[in-house]
Parts: C-alpha cells; sequence; structure tokens
C-alpha cells in the first residue's frame, strides 16, 4: 500500500487542508467514511444504502434483522413480541413498554400507525410506499388520496384554500381510519391486518422505512399546500436540536458534506447493547481520497471503496501485505438488460423479442473471464439473478451455462443463419442481423464490460456490435423509454424474499425495464401470492426463478456484487486482540450493518487477553 500512498499523497494534502479549515467537532469512539451526504434523515423517505443504516442507528422498528445468524432471524426491537393468526392475516405487536423517544416521550403504537400512515400517502412520495401494499387497503387508500388531489388540481384557483385543502385531508384520514388494516389497540398494542399471507411481512417490518417518527415533531414542521392539497414538510425537523428519535443515538451535530455526529439517546430503553457511545460520520465523495482518508487514520472503517486499484489492494491482502480491505458478497445482482418488447425504437423488429436469441447470447458470455480478467475485484460469476444462499429455504437453480456451440445452434433455430458466407448470420429475408448497440452510463466500468461482451458475441456469433455511452440521466431515461437493445442494469433486494428480485419480471412492474411479459411468470407469481404455507411457496418461487433464468432469459447475470470495506481486522492471525481493529462487522450478504454493534478495540483489550492466558 506504500505505492498507493505516494501516488495519491497529494490528494490527501488537500483533504487535511479542507479538514483543518474548520474546526472538528469532537473525538469519538467510532469514525467512519462514507462515501457520499445522506440524502435524508427522514426514514419514510430513504432508499440509499447509507441512509438506511443511519435509520437503524437513530430509529428503532418493531423488529430488526440478527445479522450475526447465518438466517438473518428476525428478532425483537421496539416491539417486545408479537402472535399472528392462523389464517397468517393478522399482525398483533407489543410495544416495549419502557422504550421511548429521546425527549423521553413514551413509544406509542399510535407511533408506528402515524409513520406508516405518512409513508402510503402519495403526498410523501416515498420511493417505496408499495411495500406497505401488503396492509389491507393500503394501496386502495393511496390511490384514494392520490385520486383526491388529481381532483383537487382541477379545481378552480379561487376554490383551492386552506379551508378546502384542510377538508380533503380530513376526508383521506377517515377513510384510512375506516378502512386501512392499521389500529392502535391501546397506547402498546398494534395490530396489523394484512389483505393476503405475506410470507415476508415481519421482514419488511424490519426495513428501515418502517420505522416510526415522533409525530409531534412532525405535525410542528407540516402544512398543507393550499394550491394543491398535499401535505408539505420542513425538513428542519431534521436538525440536530430538533430531530426525535428512538433509537440507540440521535444526532447531536451535522455539518452538511463535513461530518455528522451521532450520541447515545438518553432515554433508550436498552442501552447496555451500545458498544461505542459516540460516533462521528464523514463523507468523502473522491474514492481515491477516501482510502487516503482511512489509511491516514481520520477513520476505524471506510463504508464504501470503489477507487480503480481494488483488484491491487486485494492481490495485497492476498500476499499476507495488507489485511484491512475487506470483500463481502451481497444481495445484489450485475446484469445486461434485453429488450423484449416486439420492436424496437422506430418501428423495427427487435430479435431480441424471441426468447432463443436471448438464451443464444447469454451463453455465448464466457461470465468467468469478464469476472477475472475485465471486473478483477473478486465477485461471483452469476448464472442466477438472486443471489444463492442469501435466502433462508430457497434453492437456485443451475442457471444457463457457457456453451457457444449450444448457443449457436439457438440462434439458428430462431432462424439466424450466415447464408450467405460473410460471418454475419441473416434471417430467412436474407436480412442481416442488426448491430446490436449496448448502452450503458459513463463514468464507471461498464464500458469494459461492453466491450469484452460484444467482442465474445462476435467471435462465437459472428454478431456485429457497437457500445452506446451516456451519462446518468440520459440512460435512465432511455432504459425507462427502451430506447435500448441490451442495456447495463443491477440490483439490490430490498427485503429477505424471491420476490424482491422476481418482481422485476412481472409485467407492468414500475422497474421492469425491459418490457418483459409472460404470461407464465405472472401467473407463478400470483400462485406465490396465494400460498401461506412457507415451503409450497418457496418451490413456485424457484421455478419462477428457473423459468426467468434458463428459458426466457429477460436479463444476462454476469456477477453477484461485491462490496468493499476498509478496516482493521479485531484479531490477528494468531487470534490476539489487534488494537484499532473494528469488531461487529456482519458479513451476511444482505450487508445490515448496526453502528451500535461496532466497537474499535483497544490496548486494554489485548493487555485483558496476554493477562488472561
Amino acid at each position: 500500500m506504500q505505492k498507493i500512498l505516494a501516488i495519491f499523497f497529494i490528494l490527501f494534502a488537500i483533504l487535511a487542508a479542507t479538514v483543518m479549515s474548520d474546526r472538528p467537532l469532537p473525538e469519538a469512539e467510532l469514525t467512519i467514511i462514507n462515501r457520499t451526504e445522506f440524502n435524508t434523515v427522514d426514514p419514510q423517505q430513504m432508499s440509499y444504502n447509507h441512509d438506511l443504516r443511519l435509520a437503524y442507528s437513530i430509529y428503532e422498528g418493531l423488529v430488526r434483522w440478527d445479522n450475526e445468524s447465518e438466517d438473518f432471524d428476525i428478532i425483537p426491537a421496539a416491539a417486545r413480541s408479537w402472535t399472528v393468526s392462523d389464517d397468517y392475516l393478522t399482525y398483533t405487536f407489543e410495544i416495549e413498554p419502557t422504550a421511548k423517544w429521546s425527549n423521553g416521550d413514551p413509544v406509542l403504537a399510535s407511533d408506528f400507525v402515524y409513520s406508516w400512515r405518512r409513508a402510503i400517502l402519495p403526498d410523501t412520495a416515498a420511493d417505496y410506499s408499495n411495500l406497505f401494499f401488503s396492509i389491507r387497503n393500503a394501496k386502495a387508500f393511496f390511490e384514494f388520496r392520490a385520486d383526491q388531489l388529481d381532483e383537487y388540481a382541477d379545481r378552480p384557483q379561487a376554490e383551492r384554500t386552506p379551508r378546502a385543502a384542510q377538508q380533503l385531508f380530513d376526508e383521506a384520514i377517515a377513510w384510512f381510519d375506516e378502512n386501512v388494516g392499521l389500529r392502535a389497540l391501546n397506547d402498546k398494542t398494534l395490530e396489523v391486518t394484512l389483505e393476503r399471507p405475506t410470507a415476508f411481512f415481519l421482514d419488511l417490518c424490519a426495513f428501515g422505512t418502517f420505522s416510526p417518527v415522533h409525530p409531534p415533531t412532525l405535525e410542528a414542521h407540516t402544512r398543507l399546500d393550499p394550491n394543491t392539497g398535499s401535505q408539505q414538510i420542513n425538513t428542519d425537523w431534521t436538525k440536530p436540536g430538533k430531530i426525535v428519535t428512538n433509537g440507540p443515538y440521535v444526532p447531536t451535530a451535522w455539518r452538511f458534506k463535513r461530518e455528522m455526529f451521532l450520541e447515545l439517546n438518553p432515554y433508550y430503553w436498552n442501552p447496555g447493547m451500545v458498544r461505542a457511545k459516540t460516533v462521528k460520520i464523514r463523507p468523502i465523495n473522491d474514492p481515491n481520497t477516501s482510502v487516503l482518508a482511512y489509511q491516514t487514520g481520520l477513520a476505524d472503517w471506510n463504508t464504501d471503496v470503489t477507487v480503480d486499484f481494488v483488484g491491487d489492494m486485494l492481490k495485497e491482502k492476498a500476499e499476507g501485505n495488507f489485511d484491512d480491505i475487506h470483500a463481502l458478497s451481497t444481495f445484489g445482482t450485475y446484469f445486461w438488460s434485453f429488450n423484449c418488447t416486439p420492436t424496437l425504437t422506430g418501428g423495427r423488429q427487435n430479435p431480441f423479442y424471441d426468447p432463443r436469441v436471448r438464451r443464444a447470447f447469454s451463453m455465448a458470455v464466457d461470465k468467468t473471464t469478464i469476472v477475472e480478467n475485465v471486473k478483477r475485484s473478486g465477485e461471483k460469476v452469476a448464472n442466477v439473478f438472486i443471489p444463492p444462499d442469501s435466502i433462508p429455504g430457497f434453492d437456485s437453480p443451475p442457471g444457463l451455462p457457457h456453451d457457444p456451440a449450444a448457443a449457436r445452434a439457438l440462434l439458428a433455430e430462431a432462424g439466424w443463419v450466415d447464408r450467405d458466407g460473410d460471418g454475419v448470420p441473416e434471417n430467412e429475408r436474407g436480412e442481416p442481423f442488426p448491430t446490436v448497440t449496448l448502452l450503458y452510463s459513463t463514468g464507471a466500468y461498464h464500458d469494459k464490460i461492453g466491450l469484452a461482451m460484444g467482442g465474445m458475441w462476435k467471435r462465437e456469433l459472428g454478431i456485429n456490435y457497437k457500445l452506446e455511452g451516456k451519462e446518468l440521466k440520459v440512460y435512465k431515461d432511455d432504459l425507462k423509454s427502451r430506447n435500448y437493445m441490451i442495456a447495463r442494469g443491477g440490483w439490490f433486494g430490498d427485503y429477505g424474499d424471491p420476490t424482491t428480485f422476481l418482481d422485476l419480471h412481472k409485467t407492468d412492474d414500475g422497474n421492469n425495464d425491459r418490457g418483459y411479459s409472460d404470461p407464465v411468470l405472472d401467473e407463478l407469481l400470483a400462485q406465490a401470492e396465494d400460498t401461506a404455507e412457507p415451503e409450497p411457496r418457496m418451490e413456485i418461487l424457484e421455478e419462477a426463478e428457473r423459468y426467468t433464468v434458463m428459458e426466457t432469459a429477460p436479463i444476462l447475470p454476469v456477477w453477484h456484487y461485491n462490496y468493499y470495506y476498509l478496516f482493521q481486522p479485531p484479531v490477528d492471525q494468531d487470534g490476539r486482540p489487534n488494537p484499532g481493529g473494528l469488531e461487529g462487522i456482519s458479513y451476511h450478504p444482505r450487508l445490515v450493518q448496526y453502528l451500535w454493534k461496532l466497537r474499535v478495540v483497544t490496548e486494554e483489550d489485548l493487555e485483558t487477553w496476554e493477562a488472561a492466558r
């Protein structure tokens, strides 16, 4: 690593000058580096990994995951216990009697009703409103309120008044109270009734957007916009000194784009589980600078290493020269999407409408070569969409093999054969297979992956190709409008169930950017929705995965993502405590990290260990 430090010492000098330009916050027991600043501390607005990691530190949902268990078990959090009805439709949660907010108010069942309602309200524009739709009439409430707001927007300006907006909102809340399956039976008992049995409902309850917010604080910063009729929230409530949390920590200082300081929530009901009483979080956008900041002791943990030389760091680790880099398998998959619609932009016939063509292109790609020689960061080759062994009880199919001969046979079966000897396959009308355009977003490694795959298609199938890199916003627009032939993609699961991946293939799903529509797959997913027993349900979902990755192939999975951390191991090779090392990191593919579980190993730990020998 000395060579890397020498190459980038100028970047560190710039970082040091920036850090020293302001008076720093106090030292903390644990300091971490984020790749970017937090987008929000409002749990109902969160969707990014680093935001959700903060949610699990400053808020506490009904339940949490045991991130140290192999099966990622659900364990109590703000709810000390729960029961489930025989029909799997009604969940009754008993809130921990001693649970309090950071201002001393008790945590109430009604706080969860309020918070989940605001997540469902279209006013909030939450990315994950749909995760609440398993609750009885939650989706209907979302649509009811959306229709209200549409109707209100059509009113003459003179009829859009504060009183009219309030009346509209009161009607929505009354509809919610009467119809939606959320009830506070008393101060400490919450009842949730579902639309249908949902095997992963408790897993959803552990997700960050299901965290509660403090209703009086939100209400003090919320108003109704008389022009639109919708709720408008002043984000001042999220600032230190105003924010009220119910989790292990509370933010006490936040210098935007500089650092955030967390301290132990003085009213947290279980302070004994918090291992570091103070935490400092530093956002550093530049990947190289963030590595140097860690290397020079500015943090105990770099949470997201994205430098180009990750492969070199991993090589040094393998050679025994650098133990601080850690590659962790994740709950995510890197893939390329096929446009599955009958026609391309401009009305051209789309050869990828035929699943045989999609399978042929998939089987012509040597993923091992791409992972080992192009990406070079230790990822696992992906032949399926759902990362294997990431969901208890789910068995993955083998996926499509690398088999160029079988790929050529499939292409011929689909009618594409080199009929004139020029090396390019033609259809029965003699028209050559169109030049394949690979759409990707610029600024990362996608062009290298596209070049490698394109070369394989040219060599094995005789297909001509070209790359089309676009800046992120334009790329996303083209993806959503399906203005592409093949496009890079990636997905991380949101909850511990196969549907968090498989739903991307559903007809009309909002994340189905491929235009893939297959009645067989839709029926399988519908059957799974109506199956309450876990084992038969998993068997249906296993067939859905097999069908999509091995028969219809709407995507070409390439690898399962790794995440890269920098931290010192908590023990050395001899098992001795390593002062400066970090304890408490979870290696489960879901990669949920609880800051309150982390602790930096001290010299005293080593002394105690040596004295005990």
